[in-house]
């Protein structure tokens, strides 16, 4: 057996092999965030496909804290624990052995009003430049209120028959938010150490449940002065501290989204579905092709493969837990390479499984398998329409239902 499907034995929870689904947003629940039908079929697909570990796509804890598209999933209530233990209870008929971790977030400045009801808030009153929002600046007392609701969403995990959780500490969400010195720029003590948030999350975690819990880091940003590598790795000493099960190496910022996954941009498709843009009259819509879109594309970054490895490898030689890696990879003998060659404990994966749910059956199957994920990103633009997430590439047999991303 090659090591990418032996078992990983962590500190409270052994996985079944090292490819992990990676949280991955559905656009499937109800607007009142109930999961639904759709999410079991989805995770049905994955743990018959043969995927050991899945982590689900962000769920909001509290309204405020959901994100500008309508059907996102939450865990903000008791009422939402019997939707999530019948979604797990189904898909573990399907594969006993399967874990299922929900991903935990807050969005912060990453949203706006009209979706959530409620006011803005992040670390500090930096507005984010892709959603515009007026941010208000959490207080002491806000801050403990907000601490207090992760653990409230990781307590209804474990209710729900979750394996564990994974708390979204990326992609600028409210914890990268008061992470980065871009964001972050307090001077009371969530200033003055900046991973206090974070680690005041964990330990009230820990107090009350010895749930597995995964953390999802961005190594670095796009904006010099928030979180580079240098920074993140002397984090990791911190984190180091904290009672974690396994960390998760990405990148990036909702500001520059293409940066996180990286690909090709569809902008059309963009201008056509996305919630802050498909309001815009085709004047607007053109301006934007014409002068705001230029200026945005110098600022992505091309797709590469295995783009966050050399910044995992490096947190890796300071981190004292297990280290994942994510993005940009499609290929067995990359797997293959991450983990025996370079020492990282496992990889996750987002559009592969979105266009083959049975991915790790197919690489079991041969021995050079690669992806036929294009990196076309229409799954990802189209998760700001209505539609549920699905793969758009042109013949795959689970497009088929008849909705056009052009």
């Amino acid at each position: 057996m090659e090591r990418m499907f032996e078992p990983l034995v962590l500190k409270r929870i052994t996985l079944p092999h090292r490819i992990i689904r990676a949280a991955t947003y559905e656009n499937m629940a109800s607007e009142d965030g109930a999961v639904s039908d759709k999410t079991c079929a989805l995770y049905s697909d994955l743990a018959e496909g043969g995927v050991g570990t899945i982590i689900t796509g962000f769920s909001y804890f509290c309204r405020e804290g959901r994100a500008a598209q309508p059907f996102q999933a939450g865990i903000d209530s008791d009422s939402n624990i019997d939707a999530w233990k019948r979604v797990i209870e189904k898909v573990k008929a399907v594969n006993p052995g399967v874990k299922i971790f929900i991903q935990i977030a807050h969005t912060g400045r990453q949203t706006v009003s009209h979706s959530t009801g409620c006011r803005v808030v992040g670390a500090g009153p930096v507005r984010c430049d892709y959603f515009l929002s007026k941010v208000h600046a959490l207080s002491e007392k806000e801050v403990m209120q907000r601490i207090e609701g992760f653990v409230q969403a990781v307590i209804r995990a474990e209710k729900a028959g979750f394996d564990g959780v994974q708390i979204h500490s990326a992609h600028g969400y409210l914890i990268h938010q008061f992470l980065s010195p871009y964001t972050n720029r307090r001077k009371d003590a969530y200033g003055k150490d900046r991973t206090l948030f974070l680690s005041e999350i964990i330990d009230r975690v820990r107090k009350r449940t010895e749930f597995p819990v995964f953390l999802k880091l961005s190594a670095s940003e796009d904006r010099k002065s928030g979180i580079q590598l240098p920074l993140m790795k002397s984090y990791m000493k911190r984190i180091n501290e904290l009672s974690v099960d396994a960390v998760e190496i990405s990148y990036g910022t909702m500001e520059f989204a293409f940066n996180i996954i990286r690909g090709e941009h569809p902008i059309d498709v963009v201008l056509k579905h996305n919630w802050l843009f498909n309001r815009w009259g085709e004047m607007y819509k053109h301006f934007f092709r014409l002068v705001i879109y230029p200026w945005y594309r110098k600022h992505f970054i091309n797709f590469s493969e295995m783009y966050n490895l050399n910044n995992a490898i490096e947190i890796k030689s300071v981190s004292e837990v297990p280290v994942f890696v994510t993005g940009g990879i499609r290929k067995k003998s990359q797997i293959r390479s991450i983990i025996e060659s370079k020492g990282l404990d496992g990889v996750t994966l987002c559009r592969p499984f979105i266009r083959e749910p049975d991915f790790v059956n197919r690489l079991r199957k041969s021995d050079e398998y690669i992806s036929s994920c294009t990196n076309c990103n229409l799954c990802t633009v189209m998760s700001d329409s209505k539609n549920p997430l699905r793969c758009y590439s042109a013949g795959n047999t689970r497009s088929s239902s008849g909705i056009s991303a052009q």
